[in-house]
Order: structure tokens, then C-alpha cells, then sequence
């Protein structure tokens, strides 16, 4: 049984839990799709394996800090300061609930970023990239490779949803002073 809770809830769960009464086929049905998700998980993890072989990898601490537009209806955003990844500048943008118009009547809260190129370059510039909680924060995040062709006329990723495990943890996130992360990014050489 997948049931999680607090362990005064236990008793009341067992009391009312179907597992038990399921049978074999129901019981295959449910591994199979346990069987799935670790197999995503492996191809995932066997992809990051295959990014640290590339010749050029860089990380770095990233902080987003808070601001606020000065629209008529205010919007909460983040922004880190300028980066310096691969020999390159960078600044990663992030909104909430992806600035939809009043994120404080949803208790359903998301985080999307975006990363910007800030250095001109000769050729275009092939990346794969993810981010993930840094050293000082405890956040739960499920790695998602990104990936991206930047150029002098398309610098800018479009939003991408931070894969934070739940809205209980972006919750967390968007309580603290700061949002702390590490990014890699991996170019991919031709």
C-alpha cells in the first residue's frame, strides 16, 4: 500500500484501506506501474550520467531574490544577479503560479524559470541544463533535464515549470528570504 501519513493516522487508514482486499491482477496492475516509474527514474539518472561525461560543465550557487512589479495590480517575481557559467553571463528569472493574476486566492502555489543568456556569442551555443536544491536549502526537487539552442536573436528560454515535488515545498520555498538552488549546464559540442 502507497498510503503515507502521520502514524496517529495509521489505524484509521488500515481500517479503511482497500489494498488488502485487492486481488493478484489489481495487485500486478499497481507493480507494474511501481515498475514504470523506477525504470523512468533509471533512464532519467542514466541521462545525468551521460551529461558528466561532456567536455564543457559548469554549475553554480544560484539566489533568486524577490521583487515586485510596479504594475497597477503588483506581481511577485525573482530574479538572480548576473552568473558566470561556461565563460558565459547569465540571469535566471522565475514567477509564480506563472504570474497569473492573483496567486494569493490559489493555495496551489508553482514556481517557473527561465534562463537568459546575457553574452553575446559568435555560434549558436547547444545546452542541456537543470536545476537543483543547493547546499543550504532542503527543498525536494525531481532533476529534469532542459535543453536549449542559444543565439544572439533567441537567448531566452521560455518558462519552464521548477519541478518541485509538490505545492507544499514551493510553499516553503516562497516563504524564505531567498531561493537558494545550484545549476548545471552542459554545452554540447558539435
Amino acid at each position: 500500500c502507497p498510503w503515507q501519513g502521520p502514524y496517529h493516522e495509521l489505524t484509521v487508514h488500515e481500517a479503511e484501506c482497500t489494498h488488502p482486499t485487492k486481488t493478484g491482477n489489481e495487485l500486478m496492475e499497481i507493480l507494474d506501474e511501481m515498475d514504470q516509474t523506477r525504470k523512468k527514474e533509471m533512464q532519467l539518472y542514466n541521462s545525468i550520467f551521460s551529461l558528466l561525461s561532456f567536455e564543457k560543465i559548469g554549475y553554480t550557487e544560484v539566489q533568486f531574490r524577490p521583487y515586485r512589479t510596479d504594475d497597477f495590480i503588483t506581481r511577485l517575481y525573482y530574479e538572480t544577479p548576473r552568473l558566470t557559467v561556461l565563460n558565459q553571463t547569465w540571469v535566471l528569472k522565475a514567477r509564480v503560479n506563472d504570474s497569473e493574476r492573483n496567486p494569493n486566492l490559489s493555495c496551489k502555489r508553482t514556481l517557473s524559470f527561465q534562463l537568459i543568456l546575457k553574452s553575446k556569442i559568435n555560434s549558436p551555443m547547444e545546452c542541456s541544463f537543470l536545476l537543483l536544491e543547493g547546499p543550504y536549502d532542503d527543498v525536494k526537487i525531481r532533476p529534469v533535464i532542459y535543453h536549449f539552442v542559444f543565439s544572439n536573436e533567441s537567448a531566452e528560454t521560455d518558462y519552464m515549470a521548477l519541478p518541485i515535488v509538490d505545492s507544499v515545498e514551493c510553499n516553503k520555498l516562497l516563504a524564505a528570504k531567498n531561493i537558494n538552488l545550484r545549476l548545471f549546464i552542459f554545452q554540447i559540442q558539435k
